[in-house]
């Protein structure tokens, strides 16, 4: 018994010696980590203060002779973040001074991928010009991770030999890269629109192409001038690129070129071009853009749909015209953004409420007849009104789609419910014929 007691004191000594342990580190982190966080604050106050007097050589020798290195890198690699220009040659020259681009250099030939990557984005992060060629020479790295952080650096860098540096990384076909490198030049600024520009004429398809996609986060109105002169480009991707790029811009002074290239041979730069009008939204621009509901291909229709819908009322209107063209792709590609824009939804919603129109009774009809049905099905199936429900199912009843027909059947069977129990006039009578019953006709509301 004394043996079992003295085992379990001995355990409970133990475990409680393990845990003072594990306080007492955890409690000296904190307090280093106190130390460390207030040492950065005094090296804040004296830098911001200094740098704006006195050289990189005097604050070190007169203010900060014996710093700690972490504590002062991070401050340094913050102050880099701001991007201040008033002193960012003077951070640089601290940054190099104190030793640290010196070390970040060495360590872009570390064995360990995660440490070249760390190098590499804290040299990003000072903006060094000079680390250009060290950091060019990452973008051939086997590892992927490194040559993000070569490419973010490059992009913070910003200069001119930074950017065709990246511009040299670009592979063909190599998607990860051209995203990566775009990401890279929009942290460039100013310097990589002029770059872009020069780029948009070069001799290489794929460099044009990347040009054109970028310019539409960073250009502005003296850019689009260049995007316009790409969509005549020899290349489709280009043209295609410059066209869905001015549509971000917005650039309304960019519509006679786009509606040009809604005549492209290309389908590709149809489909960007009415994406493009849509986003810019011009009321006089949706006749042309209800046409392209008749072109051939899927995704120019499916755009030019898109376009209609989200440009609201403007919109509508051609859409709703595009139901009974001539051309089948027209007309179901226009019953479909429709049904997705919430059409049916709102006419049933004015019928409620005594605002229905024989021009919307013809839509629903019209968008039943075509097969856009699903939205028709669902407003049937939650209508509590017993006289728009009963009017619904008079209009629809020449409509021989199985699944409307089974929906009309329900809701027929609910009003014959609803009006034994009220003993009431059956609801949405229609010259005599029962509203509710499916094998009526009539198609007025």
């Amino acid at each position: 018994m004394g043996t079992v007691l003295f085992f379990v004191l001995l355990v409970v000594v133990t475990f409680l010696a393990v845990f003072a342990s594990y306080l007492f580190v955890r409690i000296l982190k904190v307090y280093m980590q106190a130390r460390r966080l207030e040492t950065m604050r005094n090296y804040e106050t004296i830098l911001y203060a200094a740098l704006q007097k006195i050289s990189p050589e005097q604050t070190l020798r007169t203010l900060l002779p014996d710093p700690d290195p972490r504590a002062l890198e991070e401050v340094l690699l913050r102050m880099g973040d701001e991007g201040a220009e008033e002193w960012k040659g003077r951070v640089i020259g601290l940054y190099e001074l104190s030793g640290f681009t010196a070390a970040r250099t060495r360590q872009l030939r570390s064995r360990s991928k995660s440490r070249r990557s760390d190098a590499a984005r804290r040299l990003g992060r000072i903006g060094d010009p000079r680390s250009v060629p060290e950091l060019k020479e990452l973008l051939e790295d086997p590892g992927e991770e490194v040559r993000e952080a070569a490419l973010y650096a490059l992009g913070r860098i910003g200069t001119r030999e930074a950017l065709e540096s990246m511009l040299d990384a670009l592979n063909d076909g190599d998607r990860w890269s051209q995203e990566k490198v775009a990401e890279a030049v929009e942290e460039a600024g100013d310097e990589s629109r002029r770059v872009l520009v020069g780029l948009l004429r070069d001799g290489n398809p794929m460099r044009r192409a990347f040009a054109a996609e970028v310019m539409g986060e960073l250009g502005g109105a003296e850019e689009a001038v260049y995007l316009e002169e790409a969509l005549a480009d020899e290349e489709v991707d280009v043209r295609a690129r410059a066209a869905d790029s001015l549509g971000r811009m917005r650039h309304r002074l960019a519509r006679p070129a786009l509606l040009q290239a809604l005549d492209d041979p290309a389908w590709q730069v149809r489909a960007q071009a009415v994406k493009a009008l849509g986003g810019i939204g011009e009321e006089k621009d949706v006749s042309r853009l209800a046409e392209m509901l008749r072109d051939t291909e899927w995704w120019v229709r499916n755009n030019a749909a898109s376009a209609l819908r989200e440009m609201g009322e403007m919109g509508e209107g051609p859409l709703a015209a595009m139901l009974w063209d001539e051309d089948r792709f027209a007309r179901e590609t226009a019953a479909q953004a429709l049904e997705e824009g919430s059409m049916v939804e709102r006419l049933v919603k004015d019928m409620r409420e005594g605002d229905g129109d024989p021009e919307g009774s013809s839509i629903i009809h019209r968008l039943a007849e075509i097969g856009c049905v699903g939205t028709i099905i669902q407003v049937l199936s939650d209508l509590p009104d017993t006289t728009v429900k009963g009017s619904l199912v008079n209009l629809l009843a020449d409509i021989h789609q199985p699944e409307l027909q089974e929906a009309l059947a329900r809701a027929a069977e609910e009003l014959r419910g609803t009006n034994a129990k009220t003993g009431g006039r059956p609801a949405g009578e229609d010259g005599g014929k029962e509203a509710g019953d499916p094998g009526g006709e009539g198609r007025g509301l």
